[in-house]
């Protein structure tokens, strides 16, 4: 009987098969328990025997090092599962075959999720206890870590996970110290100030692309006034020149220290309650737009030009006694504009000069030298650039009578003082892109900060690699051009973000004069104080890290600041694969690199890692800065980066299966919509399907076997042991014809193992068990003699072998049941059969038994 309360069924043919799909995984139940319950079982066996044994810290040179970008913590994606199991098959295959391959996974290092997730959960403000925030984005990035190591280690992925954690220890953050250091004095940084969002209500930085949205939003505008110092004074009343502004931004005329004036702009002067009032043109028009049937428009009475205000001066609407004067912009900075929105207001006309919180006016302030000249002399900052509040969000005492007072509690004073001083027009609002902080949906302002850059183009490292035949002598022909345009193209890359987890750049400057520190003694003694890790940089106060007798060498004060500039974690990652990578060694002290990975996107890391290391090499010959020396670059496609492999996939079906998913042709074409696995569980359900019929062919022939060696002849059984040509030689015809059969096989397994097409060794080693060897299974209950037990108990240890690299699980359980060891199958020796002297014909031979044997039932 249906409850009472129960949902009433919907017709929907996808709801309905959804339920039965789920109907159909609830009667699975005890199965999918027992299938993880032996999962586990398996795995703890791999743990105990150590079957993966190689360690960074042994001398022994491997045969084969495993290489790949840095893996995400926080998800497993399509890619990454992809990348991982092709590269497990390689090393399983390998390390069976008696070679040494070495693989410890490289993490991101710093993922900006961990700091978002921490700041949106924990609702934290990184300017409060910095030490606290980076312990929780350190404590979240170490939960993060475990889990996706959990996830990799159930997929049945052997690596040295004990190097996973290298990232967080206090001596490979050093290191990257170290690397900075030796950059700087190197010819290849730049450091310039550059624009950055800000958020004044998380009083934090902000990372565009990242923590900041650009969200439609209705604004109100005003118009402010800005009386007439000089100029126009033929008007005989008050004249003033009306620029408009955002009311939440009314702030920044705090800041402004002159108008732009776009010289190919008209101007509109008006008459407006017995005051002039001039526009430019195209805002007058939006004026008269946005302004309402029952608003007074300003009467327009004639039109100006751009010329007639060259020789004028305003004076500040909130600062009396501060001048603003007037800078012609002209028309050739409009083409070096790329920003729309920029080009947009430039060709407004007027344009409040704010470099340091305002982009468009800092873009103009960079591109005309004589601007710069003149602000700087007037400035009412201490510089044109010095922002008008602190790290804190409160002005400074460049603010004049705001000093001391919150950025956005400000807004409504100097609208209330605008307003006392008739100075303020109100417009209608309209809707515009705003810049949002996604943490708190506050407005994001503009304010400077250092910005450091690994410039690859000034002193051409690309050019001199390209054209040095020795540096490229180690890369294989069908890779080498390809590397060579990819290092050729890089661009300059960011060093420096201004974030709050991270490597804190050591970086001080004069409080006095703002100049760079870069006396080596002051350098190495700070280096020395953090050398513990990068908390001592915020534990210790800037006295304790500098010597005692510091001072600057430009104006000798002995007034220090440190700078709050993060390693960018895209850099970060470059210096901790170089860390780990060959460029410190010799070409013979290196093993051969083995990646599998999406050609494009390694390449262009490798050209990175490559310039960053040649640039490293200060004293060294740039032929053995190779990052990966021997280089065999294995393509896989790249599928859609946002395809997550979520935990109920991982949960619901065996690992195995999760496997094959990895390898399956075409899978970098799936596209999940809408966090939907359908498309990916329709597929997976298919191998399941396969999967299921291996096992139970393999589970038959495991149980013929078992039962083979307990009839008690263990001298029969152990003949398994032996490779000597003459034992494979006295088989009966029909067991020599099974064993050639799978020699034919082996040698196809390897074949597309060479050309990495591991799917294809899926398909030959499965069809070939559910067929031929359940069909040989058969054979032998119908004989059981020597020969006949002793080719199946072969023809399944090398079949079980050579599943093992893809689906490790079914082949140690279905090893542990026919031969009841102890042993891992990943311990013993690769076996391989003789070749048997037979006909010429034995494919054939053998198709004509399996069809005789068909007939005859």
């Amino acid at each position: 009987m249906k409850n009472k309360t129960s949902t009433p069924k919907k017709s929907s043919t996808k709801r309905s098969s959804g339920k039965t799909k789920r109907q159909q995984r609830m009667s699975t139940q005890p199965d999918k328990d027992a299938h993880k319950s032996r999962e586990i079982e398996i795995l703890n066996l791999w743990e105990k025997r150590k079957v993966y044994r190689f360690s960074e810290k042994t001398s022994e040179l491997p045969t084969y090092v495993i290489r790949e970008m840095p893996t995400p913590v926080h998800s497993l994606s399509l890619d990454t599962l992809r990348r991982k199991i092709y590269q497990d098959i390689f090393l399983k295959y390998e390390t069976m075959n008696g070679h040494t391959v070495a693989y410890s996974p490289l993490w991101e290092t710093f993922p900006f999720v961990i700091e978002a997730s921490v700041i949106k959960e924990n609702n934290a403000k990184t300017s409060g206890n910095i030490i606290n925030f980076r312990k929780q984005c350190r404590q979240l990035y170490s939960e993060y870590l475990k889990s996706q190591q959990q996830k990799l280690k159930r997929l049945g992925i052997f690596a040295d996970w004990s190097s996973s954690d290298k990232t967080l220890e206090a001596r490979y953050e050093t290191k990257l110290f170290s690397y900075f250091d030796r950059l700087r004095d190197s010819k290849y940084l730049r450091d310039e100030l550059r624009l950055s969002q800000w958020c004044p209500k998380c009083v934090a930085p902000l990372e565009m692309g990242k923590t900041v949205t650009s969200v439609p939003t209705e604004v109100a505008f005003s118009f402010v006034k800005f009386p007439f110092k000089d100029g126009f004074e033929e008007l005989g009343k008050d004249a003033y020149f009306a620029v408009r502004f955002p009311i939440s931004h009314l702030w920044e005329i705090a800041g402004t220290i002159g108008i732009g004036i776009y010289e190919n702009s008209n101007f509109c002067l008006t008459e407006y309650d017995d005051q002039y009032l001039i526009f430019a043109e195209r805002q007058f028009e939006k004026l008269s737009e946005m302004t309402t049937e029952d608003q007074k428009v300003p009467k327009q009475l004639t039109e100006l030009n751009a010329r007639q205000f060259m020789e004028c001066t305003l004076s500040h609407p909130l600062f009396s006694l501060t001048d603003l004067p007037f800078f012609a912009i002209p028309e050739k900075i409009v083409d070096t504009i790329t920003d729309i929105s920029e080009k947009n207001e430039l060709m407004d006309g007027i344009i409040p000069l704010n470099p340091a919180h305002h982009s468009l006016s800092h873009t103009i302030y960079n591109l005309m030298p004589d601007i710069r000249n003149i602000i700087n002399t007037n400035s009412i900052s201490s510089t044109s650039t010095t922002p008008i509040f602190d790290e804190t969000g409160r002005f400074t005492e460049d603010a004049d009578s705001l000093c001391g007072l919150y950025l956005y509690n400000a807004i409504q004073l100097i609208t209330d003082e605008l307003e006392n001083r008739e100075c303020l027009m109100t417009a209608k609002t309209q809707k515009i892109n705003q810049l949002e902080c996604q943490h708190c949906n506050g407005i994001s302002v503009l304010r400077p900060y250092r910005h450091w850059t690994f410039s690859t183009n000034s002193h051409s490292i690309a050019d001199e690699i390209t054209t040095s035949p020795e540096y490229w002598e180690h890369y294989d022909e069908n890779i080498r051009y390809d590397i060579q345009n990819k290092m050729s193209s890089v661009a300059d890359m960011r060093i420096s973000s201004q974030r709050q987890w991270g490597i804190p750049l050591p970086i001080l400057r004069c409080d006095n004069c703002n100049h760079l520190i870069t006396d080596k003694k002051i350098l190495r003694a700070v280096r020395s104080s953090i050398r513990r890790g990068a908390e001592h940089w915020f534990r210790l106060s800037v006295d304790e890290l500098l010597p005692t007798d510091a001072f600057c060498d430009n104006c000798h004060s002995k007034d220090f600041r440190k700078e709050s500039t993060y390693i960018e974690s895209h850099f970060a990652n470059l210096l901790q694969t170089l860390d780990l990578s060959d460029f410190k060694k010799s070409t013979l002290e290196t093993a051969i690199s083995v990646a599998f990975v999406p050609r494009n996107a390694f390449l262009k890391w490798l050209g990175e890692l490559s310039v960053l290391s040649v640039s490293l090499q200060l004293s060294r010959p740039s032929r053995e800065s190779h990052p990966f020396k021997h280089l065999d670059l294995n393509e896989i496609h790249e599928a859609v980066s946002g395809t997550e492999i979520h935990d109920n996939i991982l949960e619901e079906y065996p690992a195995d299966v999760v496997r094959l998913i990895a390898i399956t042709p075409d899978i970098h074409q799936l596209h999940l919509e809408d966090g939907s696995t359908e498309q990916l569980e329709t597929s997976i359900e298919k191998h399941c399907k396969s999967y299921k019929r291996l096992q139970e062919a393999l589970y038959e022939v495991a149980e013929e076997i078992s039962d083979f060696k307990k009839s008690g002849n263990e001298e029969r059984f152990a003949l398994l042991n032996l490779r000597d040509t003459k034992v494979f030689d006295k088989l009966q015809k029909q067991d020599a014809l099974a064993v050639s059969r799978t020699n034919q096989l082996l040698k196809q397994v390897e074949d597309a193992y060479h050309k990495r097409d591991f799917y294809k060794m899926w398909v030959s080693l499965c069809n070939f068990c559910i067929d031929d060897l359940h069909f040989y299974l058969s054979l032998c209950k119908a004989d059981s003699s020597d020969s006949t037990q002793f080719a199946l108990t072969s023809i399944l240890k090398v079949l079980l072998q050579r599943l093992a690299p893809i689906i490790p699980y079914l082949a140690e359980d279905t090893h542990t049941k026919a031969f009841d060891a102890s042993q891992s199958i990943f311990e013993e020796k690769w076996h391989e059969f003789p070749q048997i002297r037979g006909g010429n014909d034995e494919e054939n031979e053998w198709e004509s038994l399996k069809e005789s044997k068909k007939s005859e039932t």
